[in-house]
């Protein structure tokens, strides 16, 4: 009896790497070309706007890690010096001060 077995050269795989590189390469080189132009024309790459999205968005997430962080400290003085089990003190603190972060942030940025 034979057995069917099937080599490597029954699959294209080789010309599909081929074409799915070219395309990545043209796509690449077209992007590399808008920037180029628009560097010639003296505008800028990134919009004002999304500055200032980028500059929010690191402001909350500081904010919530600096928050969690005081939260992870607190639920283990919690654990420590009281009789709660540690899943209640950990969870709760960390509810809590991510609550307080998100309210410090949000007064931040509604002053602003």
């Amino acid at each position: 009896m034979v057995a069917l077995t099937m080599s490597s050269f029954d699959y294209p795989i080789g010309p599909i790497f081929i074409i799915v590189g070219i395309v990545v390469m043209f796509y690449l080189w077209t992007q590399y070309r808008q920037k180029m132009e628009l560097i010639k024309k003296g505008e800028s790459l990134i919009k004002i706007d999304s500055l200032e999205q980028m500059k929010t968005n690191h402001l909350s997430k500081g904010i919530i890690a600096i928050t969690l962080s005081l939260g992870i400290l607190s639920g283990y003085f919690l654990e420590g010096y009281t009789s709660l089990n540690s899943w209640v003190a950990y969870s709760t603190m960390l509810l809590l001060f991510f609550g307080i972060g998100a309210l410090v942030f949000y007064g931040l940025i509604k002053n602003q």
